[in-house]
């Protein structure tokens, strides 16, 4: 545009120029802005890539932190776990051997985890045996004369019932161990047999639910536990019947003199001199009277005068010879001869006086106690 058209033009003109021009630069930096973007605004492999590393790159700072929370997290978890256990297994150990509690979870704890009360050179004597027979025990003499107090000698007899029940406890692994060595045991149905008798209380049988009610208390036992407490008793009945010759041979030689001499109490004057051997008679008992089987082999005799062959006694404690001397109606009077089994006993006192007997307990008196009077054992029989 010539100087001179310039100059002619009106002011208006002159203002829309500038607009135009300025619009004109516009347009040509937004065109060189547009040229200089990268030609690879569309999606591709390459893109992709860029874009997830640009993103793990800046989610690493979230990453890191979240992971050592969560290591930290599991090390404070094992670490209270540990702790957990080492202290309940201080506490138990603490209840079972320091303050020695009989309670109902003490007996529990011992059971699930078969921890020993004694050893006898490799033989481990378990814990809730001992526990079993000492609570069975108070259960059935507090039943019969009322809870034990405080006082002195009612604490002087609960040791004399520990005491008892670890010597038994002892007694029962050893003669279990001593069966084994001869692959022997006592099977399920020998147990069976032996609560099937004890269901007959009374001349009466009674059902599973009342029996068991029984024993519950009687003994303060389930009937699992009972069954664990007659498996020990014919463990104990089978070893001393294997190992016990001294008692075998004594009560065969009875039989022969009696086979001579039908006077059993003449016979028995003639043995009693020998501390194994016990006379007694009994008068009026029924069959079903729990006196180790006695009663119940004097009603299965046919005629007054008869005499047993020897057997050995419900309890396990010896051999019997059985003579009926009357009949009246149910009942029945009869002498009897007992021979003592001796062999367990024996083993047993050697073990202690040669020191292979290692108690993890101490108790407050000996199985004698302070005044030299042995403990009376009482069997599951004769306390039913």
């Amino acid at each position: 545009m010539s100087h001179e058209r310039m100059k002619k033009m009106s002011l208006k003109e002159k203002i829309q120029a500038k607009k135009e021009k300025r619009a004109e630069k516009k347009a040509e930096k937004k065109a060189e802005k547009k040229s200089e973007k990268k030609p690879s605004d569309a999606i591709t492999q390459k893109n992709i890539e860029e874009s997830r590393e640009e993103i793990l790159a800046k989610g690493k700072k979230f990453k890191y932190p979240f992971q050592y929370a969560k290591h930290r997290l599991m090390f404070n978890t094992i670490l209270i776990g540990f702790v957990a256990i080492a202290a309940f297994v201080f506490v138990g150990w603490y209840q079972v051997y320091k303050a020695q509690s009989t309670s109902e979870v003490v007996y529990r704890f011992t059971k699930v985890f078969g921890i020993p009360v004694a050893e006898i050179d490799n033989i481990k004597v378990r814990f809730s045996d001992y526990l079993m027979l000492y609570r069975s025990s108070i259960t059935s003499v507090e039943r019969q004369q009322g809870a034990f107090d405080n006082s002195e000698e009612s604490k002087l007899q609960k040791e004399y019932y520990k005491r008892q029940a670890l010597d038994a406890a002892e007694d029962y692994s050893y003669a279990m161990a001593k069966l084994a060595e001869v692959n022997e045991s006592v099977t399920d149905e020998e147990i069976d047999e032996v609560i099937e008798s004890h269901k007959v209380i009374d001349g009466e049988k009674r059902s599973n639910e009342a029996f068991e009610g029984i024993i519950h208390d009687n003994f303060g036992l389930s009937i699992k536990d009972y069954r664990r407490l007659i498996m020990l008793t014919l463990a104990k009945k089978k070893a001393s019947v294997k190992y016990d010759e001294e008692a075998k041979k004594l009560v065969e030689e009875i039989k022969a003199a009696l086979a001579a001499d039908s006077n059993i109490e003449n016979v028995a004057k003639k043995y009693t001199e020998n501390e194994l051997v016990s006379y007694e008679v009994v008068e009026d008992v029924e069959a079903t009277n729990l006196d180790s089987g006695r009663a119940a082999m004097a009603a299965s005799l046919e005629k007054m005068g008869d005499i047993s062959d020897y057997f050995v006694s419900r309890n396990g404690d010896g051999y019997y010879i059985v003579k009926l001397m009357a009949r009246k109606e149910n009942k029945v009077s009869y002498a009897s001869i007992w021979v003592r089994f001796k062999w367990l006993d024996d083993e047993m006192a050697k073990l202690r006086k040669d020191g292979h007997v290692k108690e993890k307990i101490d108790l407050n008196i000996n199985k004698e106690g302070e005044s030299g009077e042995e403990v009376p054992e009482e069997t599951e029989e004769e306390s039913i």
